[in-house]
Formats: C-alpha cells, structure tokens, sequence
C-alpha cells in the first residue's frame, strides 16, 4: 500500500476510531448524570478544539433542550408518563456523547484512510465492509431526510415532528414510504460504488496517503487513556 506522499489528515483514525469506543464505554459504565455531563463537556471542547463550532453549538443546544424537559417532568403528576418519558431523556443523555465522539470521527476522517487504518490493524475484510457501507449510508441518508423535507414543503405540507403526531398515517405516507423507497435505491448505489472502487478485490487496497500512526496520534491515544481512567477512579468500585 504505497502512497503518493499526500498527508493525511491529524490526528490518525484509529485515534477517533479508539474515542468512540472508549465514550461508549464510559457511557455504559459511568451513567451518573455528573458523570455523563463532565463527558459531555469534555466532547464539547474537544469540538471546539477541532473547529466543529456549529455542531457543538447544535449538541449544547439539543442538551440544553433535554435539561428543559427533564425540569418540566417535576411539573406533570402523572407517574406513568414521568416514568416512560423519564426513561427516554435519560437514553438521550447516555446516547449524546456516543453521538458526538461519532461525529468528530464522521467529519475528521476519510473513507479511504479510515479502510486503509483498519487493514493495517488487521482488521478482517468481513468488518471493514459493512462499516464502510454504514459509515457512507448514514450522512447520505440524512441528506435524503432533508430533501424528502423540502419536496414536502413545495407541496403545502408540514413536515414537523407536531405534524407527525397529530397526524400519523398522512406522515407514514407522504414521509416514511418515498424514505423507505430512496433507502433502497441509496443501498444498490453503495453496493455499486463499493465494487466499482474494488472494495471486495482480494489485492490489498493503495491509498493516495500515507497513513501512518505517528508519535501525536499516540499521545493522543495516552491523553484519552488518562481521562476514561480518571472517570473510572472517580466512579469508584461497583
């Protein structure tokens, strides 16, 4: 797998790779909500870090949001609903953290390198693949969702989360069907581009960079390392 001598980008994926994994982790081991707060403004700066200011603006938002609502509960005396809502705000905020190192990893890292990383581990070809297809299908997906939207819009219609609960069946079929259609269409076309670019070839694949793990990438592996310890030794036994 030589390279062209272009550079990749800093810090290497197996660095994002070993933050969401690590986050996920700390998620489901340390589920206090000071816990699960300190995680969340640790993401936040290391966003900033990264100049991800609007999507860390847009999570501190959303978290913002989550904190409102948890605050109204206290309000409603209904215990069925606080407890199913409850439930679903505090999956939430063990999720958003999950959300957001994925995030880092999504916009600061090439398909390409992010395979290449992966094979240099070692990493079996049956792994590689479908995290490649959902790596690509996601983000696409999304951008599927806005324009499902916008047509929607053109067409007088409301596509908002109020209009989806007071009116479902309208929304499962001016919304979810023609998602459901394009999810399809969106899965052949990967599958396409995927043997196209080669990704089932049994060669190794070549890469336009050179990826390499350098010595920052390791402190950064350290530094992540240090804080999943520190949150674990705060946690404490059990």
């Amino acid at each position: 797998m030589e390279a062209l001598g272009l550079k990749a980008e800093k810090p290497d994926p197996r660095v994002w790779l070993f933050l969401v994994v690590t986050v996920s982790w700390l998620t489901y081991f340390c589920g206090s909500r000071g816990e699960l707060f300190s995680l969340f403004l640790l993401l936040a700066v290391l966003m900033f870090v990264q100049k991800m200011w609007l999507t860390a603006l847009y999570f501190a938002a959303f978290y913002l949001v989550l904190l409102v609502l948890q605050e109204l509960l206290r309000l409603i005396a209904v215990p069925l609903v606080n407890m199913v809502a409850g439930m679903l705000i505090l999956l939430f905020f063990r999720l958003l953290p999950v959300y957001m190192a994925y995030s880092i990893m999504l916009k600061k890292t090439a398909m390409n390198e992010l395979m290449i990383a992966l094979e240099q581990l070692r990493v079996p070809k049956l792994l590689i693949i479908p995290l490649a297809v959902v790596y690509r299908y996601l983000p696409t997906l999304r951008q599927e969702i806005v324009y499902i939207r916008d047509s929607l819009r053109m067409r007088g219609l409301n596509p908002s989360l109020a209009a989806m609960l007071l009116h479902p069946v309208t929304m499962v079929e001016t919304f979810m069907i023609p998602l459901l259609i394009r999810s399809g269409k969106l899965a052949d076309e990967l599958a396409a581009a995927a043997l196209c670019k080669g990704i089932d070839a049994g060669q190794p694949r070549t890469s336009c960079t050179g990826v390499r793990f350098a010595l920052q990438d390791a402190v950064w592996c350290m530094v992540i390392g240090i804080v999943a310890a520190a949150f674990v030794f705060m946690h404490g036994p059990g």
